[in-house]
This record gives C-alpha cells, structure tokens and sequence, in this order.
C-alpha cells in the first residue's frame, strides 16, 4: 500500500511537474505574445503619428510659402510696414493658425495679420526667443519649427514656424512666419494621443532637446520650458541605444520605420518606440511603463493558474468559451472592417474583397460607380446630420433596385458602386436609366423636403479593366463624363482614357505656360458702318512647344475646372491693357477694348478693385474698358453678378452681353441687368441669308438694342452680302473674318496705318 501510495503521490507530483513545465511555457509565450504586442502598437502609434505630424507639418509649409509669395509679388512689400487683410482671410480659413508675419533677412516684420500689433513685435532675428530659429531658417529650404511657448493673448500653447523665401539664385528675400495653435480642432495637435497614466506620446527636437508637444497624464507646462535632458546626459543614453540597437546614431535617424527599445525613464523601465523626421528635425516617441505589460501578464498568469488548478471538464469548458467568444469577436471585427458605419452596406475595403472573388472566378461582370451630384450643398445648407440621413435613403433606395448576385458598396463619402453580372448594354441602359430617374426623387429628411440627382459611369470586365484598380478608374472616367452633363449615365470608352490624359497634359503645360507667361493675346477689330475702328476684343491664344496649338475652348474649360482660371484672367486682363495702352500711346487713338471674363473671376470678391487696379496700372479710362460676359455668367449667381455689374458700371467700365439671343431668359436678363451692348451670335449671321427666321432675330435683336439705348456688335461676319444686309437693318458695328481675323498688336498697327478693312462701299467711294 505505501508502495502504491508512493507512485500515486509520484505520478501526482509528475502531473503536478509537468504541468507546472507546460505552464511556464505557455506564460513565456504569453509574455512574449504580450510584449511584442505592446511593440507593435507603440511603433504603429509612432509611425502614424510621425506620418500625421509631417502631414500638417508640410501642409502649413505650403501656406507659408504659398502666402509668402503672394505677398511678395507687390514690389513695395518692403518699403512699409502694415496689416494685410489677405492673412486675415487665410486666418479664418486655418483655425490651427493664429497669425501670420512676414519678415525681411534682417529680421523685421513688414507685414502681419490684423490680429497682430506690428509695432509690439521683435526683430525675429535679434529677439533672443526667435534669434536661434529664425538663423537657421535662413540656412535651410524647409519650414523651421522654434520652441513651443505660451501665447497669453490667444490663450494656447502655440508652435512658431518659418519658411525662407528664396529667388531664383537661392538668396533669401524673406521669411514667412506663423504661430500654429494646439488645441484648435480636430488635428494630431489636438487630440489626446496617450491611453493611460502610464501611457505618452512626445515630439522633441533634435537641436535643442525641448518638448514640442506632449500628450500624456501628467504634464504640465514645464515641459514645455525646458531640455528633457543635459547635452552630457542625451550623449550617455544615445551610446546605450546604439548599443542596445547596433546601429550608429545616423543609421538610426536614416530609418523610415520606428523602432523599439526599452529605457529607464525616473527609475521605472519603459518601452520606447520611436522615429525620426529629418526634415523638420523632430523625435516622435511612443512610450509605456512596464507597469501595464506586467498587469497584462500577471492577469494572464491568474486566468491560466486558475486553469491549471481546475478539473480537466472545467478546462475544457473554459477553453471552449474563450474560442467561441474569440471567433465571435473576429466575425464582429471583421463585418466592420468591410462594411460602412452608417449605411451598413460593405465598404471600400469589402467591396475590394469581393472584386477580388469576381475576378478569381473570371466571368464577366460590370462596375457600377453612382456619386451624388453637389452633394456638398446638402451638408452646407441641412447640415451634416442630414446629409447623412439622405445618404442611407439612397443605400437603401439602391438596394431596392440590386437584382440576385449584385453587390452594393459605399466607396467613401457620396459615392457608391454596384457590381452585377449584368453586362448586356441594352439592359445596363436601362436600368441606369431608372436607376437615375428613382435617385431623383424627393424625399424628407427631418423637416426638410430634398431633392438628389446622381451622375453614374460604367465600366466592364474585362473588356474595360482586368484589376480592380483598372476597372474602378475606367469607371470613374465615365462617371467624369457623366458629371459634365449631371443626372446622367455613361458607359466606358477607351477614348475617354486619351481625353482624360490630354486634360492632364493640358493641365500641367498650363501651369507651366502661366508661369512663364507663353501664352498670347490677339485681337479682332470692330467696326462700324463708315468702316471705322471703333474697338478690338481680346482673344487668347496657346501654342505650347509640346502640344502645339491648342484650342481656347479647351484650355479655358481646363482652367476652370483646375483652378487656374484665375491666374489665366489675370494674365489675359494685365496683358490686353498693357498691349492696348501702347497702341494707344503709339497710334494717338482711342478704342473700344472688350475683355472676356469667366465666371470664376466674377465671383472673386475683389474683382471690382483688382480690375480698376489693372486699368490705373496702365493709364486706361474706365470708359474704354468693355467686360464681355455670357447669360450663363449671369444666371450662375444673378444677385452677386447684378452687385459686382452696378458697381462696374459706376467706375465707368461698360458690359456687353455676348452671344446674345443663344439663352434661355435673355429678355428677363435686360429687364434687370444693366447692360451696354449685345453681341449677336456667329450662329444667326451664317444662316441670316438663307433663313428667314434668322435674318428676322438679328432684326428684333437691334430694335431691342435701341429701345434699351444699347449699342449692337453683330459677331462672324464673313461675306459681303452678309455686310450689306446688316446695314439695311441698321447694324452699327460689325466683327468678323471678312474684315479681319485676331490678329498681333503689330499687325492691327500696320492695318490701321494702312486702312484695310474699310467697308466695300467706303473703299469704292475712296478709289
């Protein structure tokens, strides 16, 4: 029996051991588990934070650049000192900016933001808390980032940031500087970053070793005053890093992933994680006591003694439990990592798994891209709460409409995609077509009654794409297509690739024309019925060393979907009056100048004084100054274009409403718009010899004009007949190619000199 009683105790103690050894195993695999864990997160937290912190970084170095060189393209920037209203609207713009200065090499400001006092400001170069910075921004070609400090005034910890401006020989002309606000939204600088007591998140320079920012429990404004640590001390740590890590300290810095290390911080071991931005000389670090790791563990190691300690029946139980509620946490992680928060319908992500399935299966199918046209107008005018409301109608308005096997995805914001096997063209028409009609009906939102129209492009595999990527970018450009007309569907063409890319092309020879100015104006006379020159209108023509010529419609229509509308008026208004003005000078003759101007440049606000600057740069009178506008102008935004036309014409400068008689509310735009001339369209003067009806509108066209006291240019004139017709009628004043084509200023002198486009009686009656 003791025997017996001996090898059980034995066989106990065997079970006891072994387990005992099983567990230590699975704790050091746990610990290890937990660890590793802990690495990844703070070198994942580091890296987004690093990629987040350049992201703003570099954004608010392009507008420091980008408003320093707006500043600079006035010549007396330097000559005076003074607030600029032009900051104060960038202000209002950036709520993480609280002011903007502008300062010569030597350190005096010359031009700041009105919430600024110019005269209580430093020189930034000799005050000793800018002198450090400001030095090395004129070394450097990056933004320049100085210590973090508290602003009084403002209320906010505030990062001081400059950026040298420089010529073409690399000379610093002059530094632009800014305070960027922590606390001022929803950006990196604004957010708690850390989790936990134990738990920090910090940006430290490298030059000087102070806290930039900090986001952690405990901290306290002192963090902010002073070097984490001595130059001696940072010199002692760095050697146990390059030790602990086996790389020298600029093998470190040349990293572009954080890395891992563990350190002493104030007795306590840490985990560090940490990355460095070399352009803005920045330490981003992720850091975490070893408390919560060793709480994480120590929890585990309960849970698992418990188990050991347990009944095999009861561990079992447990262990079942804990797989079924793992693999239900999984299911629910991942629905929502491919399914959308607020319509419930898969995501970006999900859609592009099971594009994926399709593809694998190699059966045709089509890409549906649906986006909501002026969606953002919703949200600006009910408020986003309502335009989220209207976004889960159209989910589920478009679900109504799948048919068995198709998927259904919001690809972010108001853009949705259907996949189906559907891939008849007759039957896609279709149903696009009452896709588009069932999205267009109204439907209330809370208190409000809103009315949506959505643009749909098309494309199918794998005659349009064999990738996801391909697919969903042919598809896009058929919705672009379908965007210019609106309310509409388009199904993919390969020409709308090569259209696509010429838009581009034209896009970035643009920029690079503007900025070199290679564009050039012509200009097409006008004349009247003695055969007289009364005016020219400025026309603009391209012709690029790679394109060669392009067509005005077509940069035009770029330049106003790009945003380089406003840089092509500028050149075109700028251009015109000083070409004019010379002709003026030279020849001692007085004309009418008629100037195209695009909605855009309409709804600038300072479009009235940026036009009556141009004219007193040049020496023209208002009087000679004729604003050529469409009726498309004018309905965009009547009461801001009747403002800025009222306000046009009390300086003096006429408007001419061209292509007239091609609208649709023409007569109700004379009624309210004060107008000086009508310009007759090319289109009625080709068909007025042969069409009654034609010959007939231009008749009512300038009786009109004379009822209103409104003079009459009659465009496209081209034929003699045509000539002799219009002045039977009693047109006065006269544009086509039978006169003259747009011609160079030198040209239009020397015809001038020469008298060549005298009317064919005029000619006859001077031989």
């Amino acid at each position: 029996m003791a025997v017996l009683k001996r090898n059980l105790w034995t066989l106990c103690w065997l079970i006891l051991l072994g387990g005992a050894l099983l567990l230590s195993v699975i704790l050091y695999n746990r610990w290890q588990s937990i660890y590793i864990g802990y690495q990844t997160y703070h070198m994942s937290r580091a890296q987004l934070v690093s990629q987040a912190v350049d992201s703003v970084l570099r954004t608010q170095e392009l507008v420091l650049d980008v408003i320093g060189r707006e500043l600079m393209r006035t010549g007396d920037v330097f000559d005076t000192s003074e607030a600029v209203p032009l900051l104060d609207n960038v202000l209002k713009v950036d709520n993480a900016l609280i002011g903007f200065g502008l300062a010569r090499p030597d350190g005096k400001l010359v031009r700041v933001s009105s919430n600024l006092d110019l005269s209580k400001l430093p020189n930034l170069r000799t005050y000793p808390a800018t002198a450090e910075s400001f030095a090395q921004t004129l070394e450097t070609d990056t933004m320049v980032l100085g210590r973090t400090y508290y602003s009084e005034p403002r209320d906010t910890w505030t990062i001081p940031i400059r950026k040298a401006l420089r010529n073409d020989r690399g000379e610093v002309v002059a530094v632009m500087t800014a305070g960027l606000r922590l606390g001022s939204g929803g950006g990196v600088f604004d957010k708690q970053l850390h989790n936990g007591p134990d738990d920090s998140v910090m940006l430290f320079r490298e030059v000087d070793g102070y806290v930039q920012y900090i986001s952690r429990e405990d901290s306290h404004t002192s963090w902010y005053s002073r070097a984490l640590t001595t130059m001696e001390e940072r010199r002692e740590k760095r050697l146990k890093y390059e030790a602990q890590l086996g790389m020298t300290e600029a093998e470190i810095k040349q990293l572009d992933k954080a890395f891992t290390l563990t350190t002493e911080l104030n007795g306590q071991r840490t985990l560090t994680a940490a990355i460095f931005n070399p352009r803005y000389q920045l330490w981003i670090v992720s850091e975490t006591r070893f408390k919560p790791i060793w709480q994480d563990f120590f929890a585990a190691f309960v849970q698992y003694l418990l188990i050991y300690l347990g009944i095999s029946a009861v561990l079992l139980f447990l262990f079942r439990i804990i797989d079924n509620a793992a693999k239900k946490r999984n299911q629910e992680l991942f629905y929502h990592s491919t399914h959308d928060d607020l319509t419930r319908i898969l995501n970006r992500a999900g859609l592009l798994g099971k594009m994926n399935e399709l593809l694998a299966a190699q059966k045709p199918f089509t890409v549906v891209v649906i986006n909501v046209d002026n969606f953002k107008g919703i949200n600006d005018r009910y408020g986003q709460e309502a335009g989220d409301q209207a976004l889960i109608e159209l989910a589920r308005r478009l679900q109504t409409m799948l048919d068995s096997g198709d998927l259904l995805a919001r690809l972010g914001g108001d853009e949705f995609v259907i996949t189906t096997y559907n891939t008849d063209l007759m039957h896609l028409q279709t149903s696009c077509q009452t896709l588009v009609e069932k999205l267009a009906k109204s439907f209330d939102v809370g208190h409000f009654r809103i009315q949506l129209t959505a643009s749909v492009g098309l494309a199918i595999y794998p005659e349009h794409g064999k990738s996801n990527s391909n697919l969903l970018r042919s598809a896009h450009l058929a919705l672009y297509k379908s965007k210019q007309s609106r309310n509409s569907f388009c199904i993919y063409r390969s020409e709308m690739e090569m259209a696509y890319l010429r838009r581009l092309t034209i896009e970035q020879r643009l920029k690079y024309a503007l900025s070199r100015d290679l564009l050039n104006m012509v200009y097409q006379p006008q004349l009247d019925e003695k055969g007289h020159m009364v005016g020219l209108e400025a026309l603009v023509r391209w012709h690029d060393e790679e394109l060669g010529f392009v067509s005005p419609a077509e940069f035009v229509e770029v330049a106003e979907q790009t945003g380089l509308m406003i840089s092509l008026g500028r050149f075109v208004m700028d251009t015109s009056l000083s070409e004019y003005a010379k002709l003026r000078r030279d020849c001692g003759i007085t004309l009418d100048l008629g100037i195209n101007i695009s909605v855009i440049q309409f709804e600038q606000p300072d479009f009235v004084q940026s036009v009556l600057h141009a004219l007193n740069t040049w020496g023209i009178p208002p009087q000679e100054l004729v604003l050529e506008v469409t009726e498309t102008l004018v309905m965009h935004n009547f009461d801001q274009v009747l403002s800025t036309v009222k306000h046009l014409r009390r300086e003096g400068i006429r408007i001419s409403m061209d292509d007239f008689g091609t609208g649709y509310s023409s007569l109700s735009l004379l009624r309210k718009l004060p107008i000086d001339e009508l310009k007759i369209d090319k289109s009625f003067v080709d068909s007025m010899l042969d069409d009654e009806r034609a010959a007939n509108m231009i008749q009512s066209i300038i009786y009109i004009a004379r009822s209103h006291n409104m003079h009459v240019v009659v465009e496209g004139v081209e034929l003699e007949k045509q000539v002799t017709a219009l002045v039977k009628m009693g047109c006065q004043r006269f544009q086509g190619y039978y006169f003259s084509r747009p011609e160079r200023l030198d040209k239009i002198v020397e015809m001038l000199s020469t008298g060549h486009f005298l009317m064919p009686d005029t000619e006859a009656r001077a031989g």
